[in-house]
């Protein structure tokens, strides 16, 4: 048998150190191919689990989901007042400074033989549906301020009345003035009501009249003495150092209350 020289055994053992190294290098490249693909795979199927998972929520609420709502609103308008400004007291030309062609003076006076007669008036604005306040008010008529000095209101010929009433004397008046507000305890008026003498809408006018008589019912004929008592109560009067006077004053106020 002969023996390989040792070169060529060398030569051998290389050659056979390459092809084991390749058949080797081979297997790991196909193996790292295979792990490559199989990761691509996993990744594949790892985003196609996420957008099944994904579906199935978005699918899940559209068609079957637990829900509960609530709301709430209002709304509101202000609250009818309805007494405008409108409301007049105008009771300036209750006295006069020229009565006909028989009195005539620089000031407003009274005089035997003289009459007067003013209108006021406390409006209420109410329209449609809306006829008294939608709250509750105090309502009051006043005379405060108002006077009159004594030889006037003791003079039975000077006499005074609020809208058809009888003829009185000036406390009488201003009793009757005081008594359109109702003469309420605390002057209290509920939602929805109006005083009785101011409860139609518009101005709701009353009329204070007064008069000095020329001379005294039935004296004339059937008592001599009586006329002349009047007639010198009222020279007197006519005649004093200061002249007295007489003044009237109407207050109307609503308020409303809490």
């Amino acid at each position: 048998m002969t023996v390989p020289a040792l070169s060529e055994w060398r030569t051998a053992c290389s050659v056979e150190r390459r092809g084991a190294f390749l058949t080797t290098g081979n297997a790991r490249k196909k193996g790292e191919i295979r792990a490559m693909r199989k990761n691509k795979m996993m990744r594949a199927a790892s985003g196609l689990l996420v957008a099944v998972l994904l579906s199935t929520c978005a699918i899940s609420g559209t068609f079957a989901k637990y829900t509960t709502s609530v709301d709430g609103t209002d709304s509101a308008r202000v609250a009818k007042w309805g007494f405008t400004g409108g409301s007049t007291i105008a009771i300036s030309d209750l006295f006069k400074n020229t009565y006909d062609t028989t009195v005539k003076s620089s000031a407003d006076v009274i005089a035997p033989g003289t009459t007067g007669s003013a209108k006021f008036g406390f409006t209420y604005g109410g329209d449609g549906s809306v006829t008294a306040p939608e709250v509750a008010y105090t309502f009051n008529v006043s005379t405060e301020g108002s006077s009159c000095d004594q030889s006037i209101r003791d003079n039975a010929n000077i006499q005074w009345k609020l809208d058809k009433g009888k003829w009185g004397t000036w406390d009488q008046l201003t009793t009757a003035i005081q008594a359109l507000d109702g003469n309420k305890t605390g002057d209290r008026y509920e939602p929805n009501t109006l005083p009785d003498e101011f409860k139609t809408t518009g101005p709701n006018e009353h009329t204070i009249s007064w008069q000095w008589k020329f001379e005294t019912a039935g004296a004339a004929t059937d008592n001599q003495d009586a006329q002349a008592t009047q007639d010198a109560t009222d020279t007197t009067m006519g005649n004093a150092t200061k002249l007295d006077e007489v003044t009237l004053k109407i207050t109307v106020t609503a308020t409303q209350i809490d």
